[in-house]
């Protein structure tokens, strides 16, 4: 197969021209002035590689968790890729779930490739912003054990507050079995981060959100992920969950090549704007205008914006190169985890993984390994009817 374009976001620049595909891999790269013939001729628009998103619950109607079914999964899989989306850590700290995406992710899928598991907690507080800490709780080492076996080999990260009870015993197992471990939902002062990431935490889970943040006696767990070299961060580039003065903070303070684009996506993402039961527990849950995902309380529950969004505020509004996003949304992760071998950027030999975009970042095709999974003129319904049928409220 022989894709050609004027824009091909290449691991070594940007190039006109030709990509050459055999069997799911880049073959060849070949200039423009090539007399070759395309079978896929996108001149016009722009060739990225594929999206690595880490940590996403869910979005267009589909919650990832016990209740999810193998339908459930395929529809969420397939939705991920229209946002440009190659690969994946579903996110969720139940077992029947875990249990389900460690079969499936050695499973061919009609989208996103399941890469791993990213459990968030379940041992954290709900804190933060306008959050509630209703306390912690205890870890319990058996679920620990039974998150290990049901995945199978493929927790890759979880997360966990360094101040509950028996937290470091949980970091020691997790660390021992090869998984990697994030800070999240905690009100850890910048002692306790610190003494956490010397135990061995090299991940923040979305910086700045559900964290002790910045202050001057006090920098708090934001502070320690920062300077920390060690430590990896997530970043939710909304601009909703961050400001964008905060984020260019954080792109002048942290190496780049340490930061990781993610959604946090939830079922909620791309439904209409109104109000919604919650999934959650009680109360509603509200869509705003601006795409806020918001509780009675108004704090946040989640993201409604996709990775590729957040490309577009960080190019358009904060004057990043697309070359030098693109590390922050498919090579970083790949790097971190430990598949930037084969996946995160279109070099020769690497999988072909790649979305084709428009100039406003507009979603248009999504290859995985070569093969389509997403085409915007075919694939145009990709939603759970039956969630909005059940939790609109108005």
């Amino acid at each position: 197969m022989i894709i050609k374009s004027e824009n091909i976001y290449m691991e070594d620049g940007c190039k006109s021209g030709y990509l050459e595909i055999e069997n799911g891999v880049i073959k060849k790269y070949h200039p423009a002035d090539s007399t070759l013939k395309a079978d896929a001729d996108y001149s016009e628009n722009w060739i990225i590689p594929g999206i690595f998103d880490t940590h996403n619950h869910g979005g267009f109607g589909i919650s990832v968790n016990n209740n999810s079914t193998e339908d459930d999964i395929k529809l969420y899989l397939k939705g991920l890729a229209s946002n440009g989306v190659t690969a994946v850590f579903p996110t969720t700290a139940e077992l029947n779930s875990m249990k389900l995406l460690s079969k499936m992710a050695d499973e061919t899928q009609d989208g996103a490739k399941i890469m791993g598991i990213h459990s968030e907690g379940p041992w954290g507080a709900r804190v933060g912003e306008k959050g509630v800490n209703t306390g912690y709780p205890k870890v319990d080492l058996e679920y620990a054990k039974k998150m290990v076996e049901v995945c199978n080999g493929k927790l890759m990260l979880v997360g966990i507050a360094p101040e509950v009870e028996d937290a470091y015993k949980a970091i020691d197992y997790f660390l021992s079995k090869g998984t990697n471990m994030a800070i999240y939902h905690t009100n850890a002062n910048y002692e306790q981060a610190n003494n956490a990431i010397n135990r061995g935490i090299t991940m923040a889970t979305h910086l700045g959100n559900v964290m002790t943040g910045l202050h001057h006696r006090d920098v708090g767990v934001m502070g320690a992920c920062l300077l920390r070299d060690e430590v990896w961060c997530e970043v939710i580039c909304d601009f909703l969950h961050i400001c964008p003065q905060m984020i260019e903070i954080i792109l002048k303070l942290k190496d780049n090549d340490k930061i990781i684009m993610i959604s946090d996506n939830v079922a909620y993402t791309g439904i209409p704007v109104g109000t919604y039961r919650s999934m959650f527990g009680d109360g509603a849950i509200h869509m705003t205008d601006e795409g806020f995902i918001l509780s009675d309380t108004g704090r946040l529950m989640g993201s409604s914006k996709p990775v590729i969004f957040g490309m577009k505020n960080l190019v358009e509004k904060l004057g990043m190169p697309l070359e030098r996003a693109v590390r922050l949304s498919s090579y970083n992760p790949c790097k971190k985890y430990g598949f930037a071998d084969k996946k995160g950027s279109l070099a020769i030999g690497k999988d072909a993984d790649f979305v084709v975009i428009s100039d406003n970042f507009n979603v248009l095709y999504t290859y995985s390994e070569g093969c389509l999974v997403y085409d915007y003129k075919v694939d145009t319904n990709i939603f759970n009817q039956k969630f909005i049928d059940e939790y609109k409220v108005d």
